[in-house]
């Protein structure tokens, strides 16, 4: 599969025609149940409902999904199955009816290593604390109803590496889709508690499609939740990460509050019309909801004004610009199925509000948009589900730059039109798109589907796994370098290197250094900069100095440079590691270490007022040392070397220095093994270094 995937995109690039491809992966026993329709692209079945892979079998119904590379060759790929409550198996957590399977799948050839059920232990609310459900001490109360849309949010949705706040283990999130007492559910899928599933009062309840966090790296934590009801809302829970309890309150999912969108002149939409565009909306405080039932919820959120959308379903935030976030609205057939951009003024303050506009009014062609996902090169992904009727469900690609929506895929015509040779049902529907590029490569996404017919229980229903690979992602991705001093910076790098300019060498106290780095694009798509920061020990004696407006956007082949300041407040080594955010698929967040040595800037060897700050390295030396003096002004300074005795060794070296840092090389090559004295003389002001010199 990898190099039939590198084939397409080498062949895209070139400008060579390729017909779309369908392709039936190792383990499927059928052939994908959607077809392409756009050149060059690809898709290929995974796995098929009724089959086992060793003793675990694969159910109907699967929806939203999540996936992660696990280091080895292999990703995870986790489903959520939208079972009503009495469906199905009993799963290892005790109960029959929705639950999550999780998938081992090989990268290279699509192969399906193996299957389990995620859930084992279940923490419902029971209105003060949390009451524990499992296959020793099962309960109806956790037989869950119809899992729809999922979020395997980032780690950084949940963790702030800039304060250390939060956890960095997974978090799957889902909710009910169960009328107006949906609950809402995070699942722990690493770690020592993985598998351990707690449901979310502080998010509220109702017909909850999807709860999507904001991967924005902060101390807030931001939850989008949809309520896939007529009328339905669209909250967002705001949280605070701390460092203590368990998950879910390390994650910022406890003891927040909830907030629903009001939009300006807009309390019920209706297939009339849309709100002009860029309309202010605000949000309105609900408050702590942990204790209120949905039918509360409901009722508070009319009486405050809060806006009711035609069938709020999935949602997505733009890993382009943390500021917005999409969300459809399914309404239904032959009635406008909309696409909806909320703007927030600034993610860092949601309570603010911002702007929302209708992208997509429901004039432009799609049924019954359901789920969807955003890729890091601004391609929504938006999936159809048309029910029962007589209408081959659809996948499309909104462009947000050119506003324009291009349908990439429809259903066999043979499996799911009425008269097919193959006829399944006409009741079917695509779900679960996600960006899996950082997995599989460029241009790939990984989804599944639903076909509606009946299979006897544990299976419930048809359904497959598969993956797309959609050549105008794959074209269009950016490729971030990091230079200092014209010389490339490792991502990760824990190391620093005066050559690279991210040792900044000896630096007196209230005597700030600057060095710059260049943030280059050798992509062939846009490359945007979302957030730089600093983590570590010191890392509030380093600043960007002119931050620029995020999202700070980078075309293919140009750079931007960032310069980093360096003001110690203490003696020693000082050491924090710097985080350049962006959209590049395989370094989302490129690390590296900077530090520096700090020096008092009074009192050494007795003088006041002294300007130079020396240091002497390598320090012992074999036949070359180098003196490194910062001053404040432009100075002559002279440099003598002793032996013990007091005897000059060396001829006295001159240089006149400008004002900041100076290195003055000293040839060592002609001195015995020994210890000698580097004299410094600057005016009236002298210091002397100790030198080892062992050839």
């Amino acid at each position: 599969m990898k190099n039939i995937l590198q084939t397409l995109l080498l062949s895209t690039l070139a400008g060579v025609t390729v017909a779309q491809t369908t392709l039936t992966g190792p383990s499927s026993s059928q052939t994908p149940y959607l077809n392409p329709v756009v050149t060059n692209a690809t898709i290929t079945s995974i796995l098929t409902s009724t089959q086992s892979i060793g003793n675990y079998t694969m159910a109907g119904l699967p929806d939203g999904t999540g996936a992660w590379d696990n280091g080895n060759g292999t990703f995870s790929m986790l489903i959520n199955h939208e079972m009503g409550n009495t469906a199905g198996a009993v799963h290892a957590h005790g109960s029959t009816g929705a639950f999550i399977s999780k998938w081992v799948i090989n990268k290279s050839t699509l192969a399906v290593v193996s299957g389990a059920d995620l859930i084992q232990n279940v923490n419902l609310w029971n209105g003060t604390s949390y009451t524990t459900y499992n296959a020793t001490t099962p309960s109806t109360l956790a037989a869950f109803t119809r899992f729809c849309s999922a979020d395997l949010p980032s780690v950084s949705a949940f963790w702030n590496a800039f304060t250390g706040k939060g956890t960095q283990e997974r978090i799957f999130m889902n909710g009910e889709e169960s009328g107006t007492e949906g609950r809402a559910l995070g699942h722990i899928v690493s770690g020592p508690n993985a598998g351990t599933t707690y449901e979310l009062p502080f998010l509220g309840k109702c017909s909850i499609e999807n709860s999507v966090a904001s991967p924005y790296s902060m101390d807030k934590t931001i939850v989008a939740t949809l309520d896939d009801a007529t009328p339905g809302q669209v909250y967002f829970y705001i949280g605070t990460k701390t460092n203590t309890g368990n998950e879910i309150d390390k994650a910022g999912l406890t003891g927040g509050k909830l907030y629903g969108i009001a939009v300006s002149g807009l309390l019920v939409e209706t297939n009339a019309g849309v709100p002009a565009a860029n309309t202010t909306f605000s949000l309105v405080d609900l408050g702590n909801v942990s204790a209120i039932t949905g039918a509360s919820l409901q009722t508070l959120s009319t009486n405050s004004g809060v806006t009711q959308f035609l069938r709020p379903e999935d949602g997505a935030w733009d890993p382009s610009n943390p500021n917005d976030f999409y969300f459809l609205t399914t309404n239904a057939f032959n009635s406008n199925s909309r696409l909806w951009k909320v703007h927030f003024t600034s993610i860092t303050n949601p309570e603010n509000g911002g702007t929302i506009t209708a992208v997509l009014d429901g004039s432009e062609g799609q049924q019954m948009m359901d789920n969807m996902g955003i890729d890091n090169s601004g391609h929504i992904m938006i999936q159809e589900d048309v029910g029962n009727n007589v209408h081959n469900g659809k996948m499309w690609q909104y462009t947000i730059a050119t506003d324009n929506l291009t349908q990439i895929a429809a259903h066999d015509v043979n499996r799911f039109i009425t008269g097919g040779s193959n006829f399944l049902t006409q009741d079917e529907e695509a779900s679960g798109v996600i960006d899996a590029q950082s997995i599989l490569g460029a241009g790939m996404f990984l989804f599944v589907d639903q076909a509606h017919y009946s299979i006897p229980a544990p299976v419930v229903e048809g359904g497959q796994v598969l993956s797309l690979y959609n050549p105008s992602t794959a074209i269009v991705n950016p490729e971030v370098n990091i230079q200092g001093n014209s010389t490339n910076i490792i991502d990760g790098a824990t190391t620093t290197l005066a050559g690279d300019n991210t040792n900044y060498g000896l630096v007196g106290i209230g005597f700030p250094q600057t060095k710059t780095f260049v943030i280059q694009n050798s992509g062939a798509g846009n490359l945007s900069i979302t957030q730089i920061g600093f983590s570590g020990a010191n890392a509030n004696e380093f600043t960007l100095i002119g931050a620029p407006a995020y999202p700070w956007n980078i075309a293919p082949a140009a750079s931007q440079t960032i310069t980093v300041q360096f003001s110690p407040t203490a003696a020693g080594t000082r050491s924090a590691n710097i985080h350049i955010v962006n959209t590049d698929i395989t370094e989302t967040w490129y690390d590296y270490k900077l530090d520096g040595n700090a020096m008092v800037t009074t009192g050494i060897n007795g003088l006041n007022n002294i300007s130079e700050f020396i240091s002497l390295y390598p320090n012992p030396t074999k036949d070359e040392a180098t003196v490194k003096i910062v001053t404040e002004n432009s100075e002559n300074v002279r440099i003598r070397v002793y032996d013990l005795q007091g005897k000059m060794v060396k001829s006295p070296i001159e240089k006149q220095v400008e004002m900041g840092e100076n290195s003055i090389s000293i040839s060592t090559i002609d001195l015995k093994n020994g210890i000698y004295f580097v004299e410094v003389t600057s005016g009236n002001k002298i210091q002397k270094i100790e030198m080892v010199v062992s050839h």
